[in-house]
Order: structure tokens, then sequence, then C-alpha cells
């Protein structure tokens, strides 16, 4: 059994490594019902905006149902924040964060660069995340303490010191809204946050810079950089732990993220002001 300690209170024993592999295995189904809708929705145009303007389809309400129903079933004492349904945060000892299709345009237009976002929060704190991406064939997935995977092998961010021209750096569009990055890299544009982010912590990217995402977009991914070395700045703050009685719905943030401190340093000096 692996018990969680986190901000020196000691919380009741929760087999954390069995429930990274349900976690997982939620995922895994749920890409595997996306992967069938896809198509069909892409052929059809069958997607709507929601209240902030970004897109959502049947398959993104669908897919929330069956990882909420699937999670409450198995926990039926933990609560569940979603982007398709509840989203403020009321204290809640474990509380699971899904983002049932990070990529929800890509997805629309058969673009095969989206996943499933699937975290759990003790006391509002990301402990364990899994970020499924079925077109690409890839799982990433952590846990606090037990490190950071891609379909079984162990990860980690990038272990050079300093960007350079050969290096990668995962953007998203509105990044260039003031202009080419200042830096000596070469820019990927995925359509993904939780992609860029898990191309961070695998040292596939060297950083990434997405200028307006949403708590659900990056708690996955936030265990996962952690437990692979790297580290997350955001324009948000002290993002976690989540504070009570906020619709994070209404909360939106830039994220910098590199695969080691010292990459993320050297973001922060070429990026801040583009940042803030």
């Amino acid at each position: 059994m692996q018990a969680i300690t986190l901000n020196g209170t000691h919380a009741p024993s929760l087999d954390l490594a069995a429930t990274l592999e349900f976690a997982r295995q939620l995922a895994c189904d749920t890409g595997e019902y996306l992967t069938h809708t896809q198509a069909e929705i892409a052929a059809q145009s069958q997607q709507t905006l929601k209240y902030d303007g970004s897109v959502v389809t049947a398959s993104d309400i669908e897919s929330d149902r069956r990882i909420t129903e699937a999670i409450l079933r198995r926990f039926p004492d933990h609560s569940i924040l979603s982007e398709e349904r509840e989203r403020v945060y009321v204290g809640q000892e474990w509380c699971w964060m899904i983002d049932p299709i990070d990529g929800t345009s890509n997805f629309a237009s058969a673009y095969p660069i989206w996943g499933v976002l699937i975290s759990l929060l003790h006391f509002g704190e990301p402990v364990l995340g899994v970020a499924d991406f079925p077109m690409l064939h890839e799982q990433f997935y952590a846990a606090k303490g037990l490190g950071a995977w891609r379909n079984g092998q162990p990860i980690r961010g990038a272990a050079h010191a300093k960007f350079q021209h050969y290096h990668l750096m995962a953007c998203c569009s509105r990044t260039f809204k003031q202009g080419d990055l200042p830096m000596k890299v070469k820019v990927r544009v995925a359509g993904s946050s939780g992609y860029d982010m898990a191309s961070v912590s695998c040292g596939r990217c060297a950083g990434t810079i997405n200028m307006t995402v949403h708590v659900w977009d990056v708690a996955a991914c936030w265990v996962l950089l952690s437990e692979a070395g790297g580290l997350v700045q955001t324009t948000a703050g002290a993002l976690f732990p989540l504070k009570q009685g906020i619709d994070y719905a209404d909360i939106e943030f830039a994220i910098l993220a590199a695969g080691n401190p010292e990459l993320l340093a050297e973001a922060v000096a070429k990026l801040g002001d583009r940042f803030k």
C-alpha cells in the first residue's frame, strides 16, 4: 500500500499503484471508444462552441460520462471535477480531475494529436496523472513517489542545461501573437497542451509554453513532469493546491514548463515578458 503524505499531513492509506493502474485502464478504454467515434464526428462536423468559445462534441460529453461513472463505481466517496461537468472545488480530500478530450479541435478535424487526461488530487494537490494519446499509441503516466512512465518505460525530462538551436520547444498558436520566440529552438505546435507537457516529460521537447489553459489541461501532466524532473511555472501563481469555492472554468492562465530547473530558468529569462 502506498500511503500519501502532503504538506505535513498523513492521509488514510491509498493503494496508489493500484489506483494508477485503474486510471490507466480507464483512459485506455475511453480512448478506444473515442477512436471509434472520431471519424463520424469529423465527417459530419458534429461540434459546437462552449461558453468560452472552445469546441465541444458529443464525444466529449459521452466520454466524460463514462469516466465519471467508472470512477464513482470504484471510489463512491471521491469527488470529480471536469471540464464538461462540475468545475467548483469545495475542499474534498480525494478529487479526480478529467479532461475527456484534450485537443478537441484536433479530434473534431480527424487530426491525430488528442488525448484523454485523468488526474487524482489529494486535498487539491495532484498525486496521480494519466495522459493517453490513442491515435499515437502513447500513454504517459505517473504517481507521486512512483516515477514517470511512457508505455512501460521510465522517462525523464531533457538532460541538457541550455536550449540549443536543434532542441524542440512545444508551443500553442497564441504564443506567436507577440512575434517569434527569442530563443534558438525549433518550434512545434501540436494543438494539445497535454501532449506538449508529456513531450517535455520524456525529453522529446526541452520545454513548452502555452498561453491559454485551464487547470484540467495541466493537472494530469503536472505530476508527470514533477516525477520526470521537470518544472512548471504559471501566470496563476500557486495553482495547487486548489482553492475552495472557485469556479475553475473562470481561471485561464499561461504555463511555461521545462525538463529541468536550468532550462526553466533560461526560458523564464528569455520569455518572461511574453509569459507575464
